[in-house]
């Protein structure tokens, strides 16, 4: 075992660095490199046995032991001139030659027991060259040049007779016995590398094997992933649908238990509500987690002032604070300036994080701190939102990120939540360039910090080409025209029961509500006739362009989510036709679609479910933009 170390040790400093990297050209100098150190041992009894059996061994036994002896210096060549590996092998080919057929001359000729050691001069030629054609030629001609010289000599002088054949019986012993030596030495070397050549092969089918398990896993996993984001979509469509109107309904009644000074149903109405917009939240934060893990999840950016979002969430985020008694403050840094990012998704990543430590401080501080840093790669923005509350420990931090996680399940008994929030907003910053950072220690409160470049790049492609590219159907279609007129005149014929109390039409303005769920249609009706407008509604989009070249109305309210032709569809045909082109147009949506809406040509969004507020709130936008130097704004809610 020490003698293979040490035999180990002596071959790699031996092997020259540049030599060694290429697989394939290390075992040809391996190769090299034992067959020159173990060959004139093997061959050296030769021509001990030539000096003392011939009576006149000088000189020819002394060029041929030293043709024998001089594969040691190739040793220290090869350590000298590696790039020079080739010519130094052709070299030693060359010498093995020059050694079999001098002996064989002097010593016996064509029946000289030395000229089977000719035998190698191919063998071990392709051993160090490999088999290409300049080592192919190389060998052949080396071959035919020896044995031409070798029968010229012949020729030219007949075989000298230095020791008679007879007496060359010994020579022939030792000759057969180091060939056979030799040859067993290369060959199990060369079989040792085959074996490793064929385990490596094995290796690599192996390998293949696992890939392909791999990637018929991940293909799999794919089509699974796939089908769960299209299951929880439509499942979020259909749960939301009656999850609105049963939210907008609620508020209606709400607003009529008020009027009616009703006080117990007041406060189960509220409780209906409550309920409603708690579940409303978690089916839009599953239905977040899963575009995200899809990456489906698109980025609609846009130059956001920081103090005006600051402004906002602390409008949105001081009352809960107070609700568990906790004082709120907000420190802002200097020159906060603006950041280009995706207003919708920061809002809500601050929101969710501070909705926290609402949640989880009582009696205590929260703190919401906002400073942009220069950095070497760009500025930085850092909003940092601190509390005083149950604090988490270093255990929980490590999957505090993962969906569907809790401090532990006394925790979520005590304050409830799902587990989504935290994971879904560090998926946001995380599409926006940015992360979330924690510190926090169990009793005395945590620290979350959002870090976000000012230049959030477009990470996904918003998909708003495609939307100008599709069109509504010939509106030239006779057939097409009757359903539509018809639709129009079924609509009204349906809202002629009200008008008994309603005021003057003639002194209303007009608004098309365009929405495939006739319980929305309804409810739309209802809140519209409230704030004293003329609801034209229709659950048919195709019609949408005819009813509004006909009513011409004040504005309409156009549903993305339609079978058929869906609300991007119904648009650009409005603004595409001159005569409904400047009819202002909001679009209505479960999903905060915002930025593609108004590329698209859309005058704001307004989201589900639908309330007197959110209703309000659009036609105020509306009002707004039919002044003397219109400004046109978005309204989003």
């Amino acid at each position: 075992m020490a003698a293979l170390l040490v035999f180990q040790r002596l071959m790699n400093w031996l092997m020259p660095e540049a030599l060694a990297g290429e697989l394939h050209t290390r075992k040809r100098v391996q190769m090299f490199i034992i067959s020159h150190l173990f060959g004139p041992f093997i061959a050296a009894p030769i021509p001990i046995f030539l000096w003392f059996a011939d009576p006149h061994p000088f000189p020819h036994v002394l060029i041929l032991a030293a043709s024998i002896f001089g594969f040691w210096p190739f040793l220290a060549l090869l350590r000298l001139f590696p790039r020079a590996y080739t010519q130094l092998a052709m070299l030693s080919v060359l010498n093995l030659s020059f050694s079999v057929l001098w002996g064989s001359y002097n010593y016996g000729g064509t029946s000289s027991p030395f000229l089977m050691w000719f035998v190698l001069t191919p063998l071990l030629a392709f051993m160090y060259l490999g088999s290409n054609w300049t080592a192919r030629i190389f060998v052949f001609s080396q071959i035919v040049l020896g044995l031409g010289a070798f029968y010229g000599f012949y020729l030219a002088a007949s075989f000298p007779v230095h020791i008679p054949v007879e007496e060359m019986v010994v020579a022939g012993v030792l000759s057969a016995l180091g060939s056979n030596i030799y040859v067993f030495m290369m060959a199990a070397y060369y079989s040792s590398v085959v074996d490793s050549q064929s385990e490596l092969i094995k290796e690599i089918e192996r390998h293949q094997d696992t890939l392909k398990m791999l990637t018929d896993a991940k293909e799999d996993a794919e089509r699974a992933n796939g089908a769960k984001s299209e299951f929880l979509a439509k499942m979020s469509h259909e749960l939301r649908t009656p999850l609105n109107a049963v939210l907008g309904y609620s508020e209606i009644l709400l607003e009529d238990a008020e009027l009616d000074g009703r006080g117990e149903q007041i406060a189960d109405l509220q409780k209906i509500s409550a309920a409603g917009k708690h579940l409303l939240a978690m089916v839009n934060d599953i239905l977040d987690i899963s575009k995200i893990e899809a990456g489906k999840m698109a980025l609609y950016l846009e130059t956001v002032d920081v103090d005006k979002l600051i402004d906002e969430v602390d409008a949105t985020a001081r009352p809960l604070a107070f609700k568990n008694t906790n004082t709120f403050n907000v420190v802002r840094g200097n020159d906060l300036g603006s950041i280009r990012a995706d207003a919708t998704k920061l809002r809500q990543a601050v929101f969710n994080l501070l909705s926290n430590a609402a949640k989880f401080t009582q009696n205590g501080h929260i703190t919401l701190s906002v400073t942009r840093a220069a950095q070497a790669d760009g500025d930085w923005l850092e909003i940092t939102i601190a509390d005083t509350g149950i604090g988490i420990s270093a255990e929980q931090q490590k999957a505090l990120f993962s969906n569907f996680s809790q401090a532990n399940s006394k925790i979520a008994a005590v304050y409830g939540g799902t587990g989504l929030g935290l994971s879904l907003s560090q998926n946001l910053c995380r599409l926006m360039g940015g992360e979330i950072h924690i510190s926090s220690e169990l009793g005395k409160g945590s620290r979350f910090v959002i870090r976000l470049p000012v230049k959030v790049e477009q990470l996904s492609e918003s998909p708003v080409a495609s939307v100008v590219a599709r069109r509504m159907p010939k509106q030239d279609d006779e057939e097409f025209l009757r359903d539509a007129e018809g639709d129009a005149q079924e609509r009204q014929t349906g809202m002629s029961g009200m008008t008994g109390h309603l005021p003057n039409h003639d002194k209303r303005e007009r608004m098309l509500v365009v929405d495939d769920d006739r319980n929305f249609l309804e409810l739309a009706e209802r809140l519209l006739v409230k704030e004293g407008y003329t609801p034209i509604c229709t659950d048919a989009p195709q019609s949408a362009l005819q009813i509004a070249r006909t009513v011409r109305p004040a504005a309409i309210f156009l549903d993305i989510l339609m079978p058929g032709f869906d609300g991007w569809d119904v648009l650009a045909a409005l603004k595409s036709d001159p005569n409904t082109a400047s009819i202002p147009v909001f679009m209505i949506s479960i999903l905060s679609e915002r930025s593609k809406a108004l590329a698209a040509g859309a005058d704001g969004i307004v989201m589900k479910p639908l309330d007197a507020a959110k209703v309000k709130a659009a036609l105020a936008g509306l009002k707004a933009t039919r002044n003397p130097k219109p400004v046109r704004r978005a309204v989003n809610h």
